[in-house]
């Protein structure tokens, strides 16, 4: 990361930490000079960032999962701590409503709530994309298997199923044929029912909608009065369909330029269109056969490591960026012209369903941008799914960096150049 900028010891209200590898997230905003009051449900991870020094203070408020509820909520216990924050801001999906309501009751800067809410629900994104003219995959919600069938009907296979507010592509699945149908509907309720990323406090209903074909990209926004100031584009490489848990990235892409740029404007028309005014977005989207096509609208920083993949690439903190735009300071992004390296971000799943006995990684050196970044997410002797359950379990996220991607890629590779060893369970 680039050299500490103070903001000049500000009060930031954090509204939902969420999952614990978000932290490094907080140690910036930390280092930038925010003074964070984090708020999150009694018992959550982040009341820890207080002991470590990365937050000054932590409030407990409970979570319906109802946004006005709980934005209800956030504001009567900021007010009892007599908390005078400076600006509001999330990181986790799942509270990106609640923070835009929480920054409107207090006059502090945030995007429209009907902006956030239309980005949340994947099918408010495709009527209000429809609304305003813009390419729109064809999409219905679905509450029963019977209306499954009815809109598999309607909208025709190759298509997808999805939660309606969902993150990180769990529960979502292709989809190929009508004998499929019941399987899937019940494969995809039973993994989201045992997901803890997804809240269903407040209902979730499923979506199909139509396949997208082609190349897809990750999109990074920096917004500030309306206009798009910076942005950063990120190649996803294919996913493992039929779910479409992601299996690495790099940035900058090497796509055709043009078809890259479309979709790049295609991005930045809708967020416009939505009413988006401010601060960082991540949106999602394919160049795909019949031109570009976005996937969804997230109206907050994109997940993982993103924001140090763009610093070390564009030179460009999206942290800082959110952390100036939820204080109502100007931007000050100085992006590099050109690419100053490569990233690559590899994740690896578990290969057979059974028990990890072990997760062997190379030890290797990145040669640019951004020291060797490996992220653990299980355990060794923990029980895990491997692909014939469909939705695997994520094992490991590697990020490495060199000065072109041939040379990033192989230094991913040597990595994971020992696959990980998983053993079948006993019968019971």
């Amino acid at each position: 990361m680039g050299p500490a900028v103070t903001v000049g010891g500000a009060t930031v209200v954090v509204v939902g930490a969420g999952y614990p590898g978000k932290r490094h997230i907080y140690e910036r905003m930390a280092e930038l000079g925010a003074r964070l009051v984090m708020v999150d449900e009694a018992g959550h991870w982040s009341e820890q960032l207080v002991a470590d020094g990365v937050a000054s203070q932590w409030i407990a408020v409970p979570i319906t999962g109802d946004p006005d509820l709980d934005a209800a909520a956030v504001l009567d216990a900021l007010s009892a701590e007599g908390v005078r924050s400076d600006g509001v801001v999330t990181f986790w999906e799942l509270r990106v409503p609640v923070t835009a309501r929480v920054a409107a009751s207090l006059g502090l800067p945030g995007n429209s709530i009907d902006a956030v809410d239309t980005a949340r629900s994947k099918l408010r994104t495709r009527q209000a994309s429809e609304r305003a003219g813009l390419p729109t995959p064809r999409s219905q919600r679905v509450r029963s298997l019977d209306e499954l069938y009815a809109a598999a009907a309607e909208i025709g296979f190759p298509s997808v199923v999805k939660p309606e507010f969902g993150a990180l592509a769990v529960g979502t699945v292709r989809v190929d044929s009508l004998e499929s149908l019941p399987d899937i509907y019940w494969i995809v309720r039973r993994e989201l029912e045992s997901s803890q990323i997804i809240d269903f406090r407040a209902g979730n209903d499923l979506l199909l909608e139509e396949y997208i074909d082609g190349v897809e990209f990750d999109i990074d926004l920096v917004l500030e009065d309306g206009e798009c100031v910076f942005s950063s584009v990120s190649q996803n490489w294919p996913t493992a369909e039929p779910s479409f848990q992601e299996t690495g990235l790099h940035c900058p892409p090497d796509h055709r330029p043009k078809s890259v740029a479309r979709l790049v404007e295609l991005a930045v028309k809708t967020v416009q269109e939505f009413g988006f005014t401010r601060g960082v977005l991540h949106v999602e989207g394919k160049s795909a056969t019949k031109g570009p096509r976005l996937v969804e609208v997230n109206a907050r920083m994109g997940g993982g490591r993103i924001h140090q993949v763009v610093d070390a690439v564009w030179g460009v903190d999206l942290v800082e960026a959110q952390l100036h735009s939820s204080l109502g300071l100007p931007q000050r992004l100085a992006p590099s012209r050109k690419p100053r390296c490569t990233i690559v971000n590899m994740l690896v799943y578990a290969p057979a369903t059974g028990r990890l006995a072990a997760l062997p990684l190379t030890d290797v050196r990145s040669e640019a941008g951004l020291d060797v970044i490996i992220d653990t997410a299980t355990e060794v002797g923990q029980d895990v799914n491997g692909p014939d359950q469909i939705f695997s379990t994520e094992l490991a996220e590697v990020y490495v960096g060199a000065k072109n991607l041939r040379r990033a890629r192989s230094l991913a590779a040597e990595v994971l150049r020992d696959p990980p060893v998983v053993v079948p369970l006993a019968p019971a």
